[in-house]
């Protein structure tokens, strides 16, 4: 890696804990030069967002340097599109999905090297030594293989495991970092614990191997406009993973497609992911933009380090809470919250009710017939309301399965949101979740077989 790359506990601290002070000094130094010059009549407002953009630019900037788990959480901050932080400030952090440093020729020499004891010109015929993308845990590569196929090499960051680790070591930083991009946040432990389970099994570049083939295969006959790369075992390693190559458009010139065409992409993404997750019990849980290449009429689905597999019984449950939603059951719904781990034993009513208005109100849209555009109101917003009057002392976290499984249903509503398109929400969904109804109306017997699609 460059020079500004560090694995080490106390030198990323450092870094991260010097760009923060940086970035609080940037704020405190554009504060003085407003006082000092009170040139331009700005409103309070207006000066605290500019001090957060750049206080952002220089925590961006650390993020791309030190990868690992910093730059990741800057992938998910990114695919929250504007819900969360201002267009301005997002739009610095989707770079992070597509751009930052690269390592050094001589990194990746020495990965070839440790993998295969071989140079890049040894094992392919050609190999472009300029990255095509630079990630969080590893950059890529075109090359030509032997036999003459064009492929995309994911090699991974020298170290980067233990940068992971120690990144995890100072969950204060963290803590000190999305305080000061996202001020009057909830408690994000959970989403970190979860952060630090995904992470490290996506440094795993033969379980990555694994689960391309289960989703190309999978997903294949039903959707045979929406292609998964395949992989060439004999060219991979669990640090280096070699693929087909192929080319496409980032969602930013996606959305200059027809409507129509952009209708078709938009249910695409939607159709496949419910498919995945109702039939395959798997869900690919990275969505940030720079994992989707697009073409008029198809979209190739990257990178599978990050996915999330689901039991039987949370299926079931899943499905049973979907029911209770739809049939405005608050009994059944506000005991599955409960197993689920979302209310306390001492919860008052209020809350439970608030709570199943709150969801009722993010889920029953897509519960209507027809194609129609995603609801504007803002998540984020609505979510956010409701968890000022919690006290999260002492609440015990909801199920682990629910931050990927909602981190995935949030990137693909922003995707879907991006693209402008009309999808129906509700017609596939009720297909593919059959079985599970069926079950889940085995479970809770109060809840009613209800035709929606009528």
């Amino acid at each position: 890696m460059g020079s500004n790359f560090k694995s080490g506990k106390f030198s990323r601290f450092a870094k991260l804990g010097s760009t923060l002070v940086k970035a609080g000094g940037q704020v405190a130094l554009d504060l003085a030069k407003d006082r000092a010059q009170n040139l331009i009549n700005k409103s309070e407002k207006a000066q605290s967002y500019q001090h957060r953009i750049n206080a952002a630019k220089e925590i961006i900037k650390t993020m791309g340097e030190l990868k690992g788990a910093m730059m990741k959480l800057g992938q998910m901050i990114s695919i929250t599109e504007d819900l969360l932080l201002p267009p301005e400030i997002s739009a610095l952090f989707k770079e992070l999905q597509k751009n930052s440093p690269s390592m050094t020729r001589e990194d990746l020499l020495k990965v070839f090297h440790d993998n295969f004891e071989k140079t890049p010109e040894e094992l392919f015929q050609q190999f472009d030594y300029d990255s095509i993308a630079a990630a969080s845990i590893g950059q890529v590569h075109r090359a030509v293989l032997p036999t003459g196929e064009v492929v995309a090499i994911k090699v991974q960051y020298p170290e980067i495991v233990t940068a992971i680790k120690n990144d995890f070591k100072n969950l204060d930083q963290l803590n000190v970092l999305l305080s000061s991009l996202i001020p009057g946040r909830p408690d994000i432990g959970n989403m970190v614990e979860e952060l630090k389970r995904s992470l490290l099994e996506e440094c795993d570049y033969h379980k990555e191997a694994e689960y391309l083939e289960l989703f190309r295969t999978g997903l294949a006959q039903e959707f045979p406009d929406l292609y998964i790369p395949k992989v060439y075992p004999e060219f991979s390693t669990e640090n280096i993973l070699t693929m087909e190559f192929r080319a496409g458009e980032p969602i930013e010139k996606a959305i200059n497609f027809s409507q129509e065409e952009r209708n078709h992409l938009g249910q695409l993404l939607y159709d496949s992911h419910l498919y995945a997750l109702y039939k395959l019990k798997r869900i690919h849980s990275d969505p940030q933009n720079g994992n989707y290449l697009f073409q008029k009429g198809a979209v190739t689905l990257l990178d599978f380090g990050s996915t999330r597999a689901f039991s039987d019984e949370f299926m079931i449950d899943f499905v049973a809470m979907i029911l209770a939603l739809e049939q405005d059951h608050y009994q059944i719904y506000t005991e599955l919250m409960q197993k689920m781990d979302f209310f306390r034993d001492d919860d008052e009513v209020e809350l439970k009710e608030r709570h199943f208005e709150l969801v009722k109100k993010l889920y029953l849209p897509f519960c209507r017939p027809g194609k129609y555009y995603p609801e504007t109101d803002n998540p984020f917003s609505m979510v956010g309301d409701f968890i000022k009057g919690i006290r999260f002392k002492g609440r015990k976290a909801p199920r682990e399965e629910f931050l990927l499984l909602d981190r995935a249903h949030l990137g693909l509503f922003t995707k879907v949101r991006h693209l402008r398109a009309e999808v129906d929400w509700q017609k596939n969904s009720i297909i593919y979740r059959k079985h599970w109804e069926e079950l889940a109306l085995e479970k809770y017997p109060d809840l009613e077989n209800v035709d929606l699609s009528k």
